[in-house]
């Protein structure tokens, strides 16, 4: 009888055990889990998490979520970016990846910091009903203790076409100091180069926490570039005092290309004449942006017809808004064109760094004027009988505005003209200064009563000692006719010289 029993209690026991136990429903149980919770200052970081449902493992049955909505909340110093998610449904075991957008200022102090995210969901309950739920999780995140860094400010000196200086600060904001430190700067821009690379770096040795540091850079600026911002890209590659390395996120470097020098040239006048040495001159003014250092104004190539004593003015350092007075000596040949002439003015300098520079080419209208006479002739003595002859005298005036020295002046004739001294000497005219010239010339019996003209040239030295030779002028000579029905004069004087001769004889002959 107890055999019976005991088989009968084993073959229950082992019927029990081969029945399944049923399993547990439970409501859902929202968590999130976080691999990498670190955060960079500075910038803003993309957290990534999941969330799940049922974060206690497979013991137990939990009921799907859904219509999950996640709303983050910002926290302390930390901003968040993104406003919401949503996740259709949650199911157990099945997790969901998402991740938010987190504003991280570039001051915040290290360590942990919680975000805020309010969960709202609905599930079935079992009993044919849907259940809302509102419940609050944390998402986890740190900040590492260490240097950090920031661009306090820049300051660019670089312009258009140009060279200068790039000035940037920065500032280590981290809570550490840094250790053999080394700042790149690079640009990404085809108009901007650092020095003659596009990239430069410095190095600091020890960086205390909070402590600001310039650093000097050489910038350069294309010709193609234009006057506005560009943005150069920085980072910081440092060792940890634990003797850790790291690197500082991508900082961002404005620097400012300042506008082209440019000059400008006013107040022009010009006495400039064909045939003369005259003055081109005006004001020039240094529109900036920078210092010109020991500027020059320069002439530019004017052609063959006219040549500037000297091709460059000094005219000092100019600083920007400066204007400065220049003036040449310009000698206008006398076969150039009188009118309108457009020359080429420009300015050499030297900038803030010690380089040679020249502007854009300042084009300069003037007028040349005609040519004009180096001297006013004018006939005193100038009328003639036919078959008659004399002094022929004119009034020289020196039209110059400088002294004339061995003044050489020289009549031709033309029949019925003609001369028996065609030369006259002075040997100085001071400007505007008139002197008489005496020249001896006579008219044929034969000639017209009327108008002829006597051809005169000089030949002069300049008051830079140049021989200089004259154009030919013309002077005119009235010729009148002998009176008509008047006596004979020549033949009376002949008859009265042949009555003379013939009476002395006589009386010579009776004195005998």
């Amino acid at each position: 009888m107890r055999r019976k029993v005991l088989v009968v209690l084993l073959v229950a026991s082992l019927l029990v055990s081969a029945v399944p136990v049923a399993g547990l429903t439970s409501n859902p149980d929202l968590r999130t889990v976080t691999a990498d919770r670190t955060i960079t200052p500075g910038s803003v970081n993309e957290v990534s998490f999941q969330l799940v449902n049922d974060p206690d493992g497979p013991d137990d049955k939990v009921r799907t979520a859904t219509s999950v909505r996640v709303r983050p909340g910002n926290t302390g110093p930390l901003n968040v970016e993104t406003n919401e998610l949503f996740v259709p449904e949650l199911a157990d075991s099945d997790p969901a990846d998402l991740s938010i957008q987190v504003d991280v200022p570039k001051d915040v102090d290290s360590g942990t910091y919680r975000i805020p995210l309010h969960l709202t969901y609905e599930f079935d309950n079992g009993a044919a009903n849907t259940v809302e739920r509102r419940v609050t999780e944390y998402l986890k995140v740190r900040v590492k203790p260490g240097p950090r860094f920031t661009v306090v400010g820049t300051d660019s000196t670089a312009a258009v076409n140009g060279q200068g200086t790039l000035e940037v600060t920065m500032q280590n904001v981290g809570d550490r100091e840094a250790l053999d430190s080394t700042l790149t700067l690079s640009s990404s821009s085809p108009d901007v180069s650092l020095g003659s690379d596009k990239s430069s770096t410095r190095f600091v040795d020890t960086w205390a926490e909070g402590e600001n540091r310039t650093f000097e850079f050489d910038a350069r600026v294309s010709d193609a570039a234009q006057p506005s911002n560009y943005s150069l890209d920085a980072q910081v590659d440092y060792e940890r005092p634990d003797g850790t390395t790291g690197s500082s996120t991508s900082l961002t470097v404005p620097m400012r290309a300042l506008p082209e020098m440019r000059f400008s040239v006013s107040d022009v006048s010009s006495s400039l004449r064909v045939g003369e040495t005259n003055t081109l001159s005006g004001t020039v003014t240094n529109n900036g942006p920078k210092v010109a250092e020991d500027a020059v104004v320069t002439f530019e190539d004017p052609g063959p017809t006219v040549s500037p004593t000297e091709t460059s003015v000094a005219v000092g350092s100019l600083d920007p808004g400066e204007s400065a007075q220049f003036s040449f000596e310009v000698e206008v040949t006398s076969s150039a064109d009188s009118g309108p002439r457009q020359f080429d003015l420009a300015v050499d300098y030297w900038d803030e760094e010690g380089t040679q520079r020249q502007s854009d080419t300042i084009p300069t209208r003037v007028d040349v004027g005609q040519e004009s006479a180096e001297f006013d002739v004018e006939p005193v003595n100038g009328t003639f009988t036919a078959g008659s002859g004399g002094e022929f005298s004119v009034t020289v005036t020196n039209t110059r505005d400088y002294t004339v020295t061995d003044v050489s002046a020289k009549i031709y004739t033309d029949s019925p003209l003609s001369t028996s001294d065609d030369e006259a000497f002075v040997d100085e005219l001071q400007p505007g200064e008139s002197r008489e010239l005496i020249f001896q010339l006579s008219a044929d019996g034969s000639a017209t009563a009327k108008t002829y003209p006597v051809k005169m040239d000089f030949q002069y030295d300049d008051d830079g000692g140049d021989t200089i030779v004259s154009d030919t002028y013309q002077v005119p000579v009235d010729v009148t006719g002998a009176p008509e029905g008047g006596l004979p004069v020549v033949p009376i004087a002949i008859g009265v010289l042949v009555v003379l001769a013939a009476g002395g004889f006589l009386y010579y002959r009776r004195q005998g």
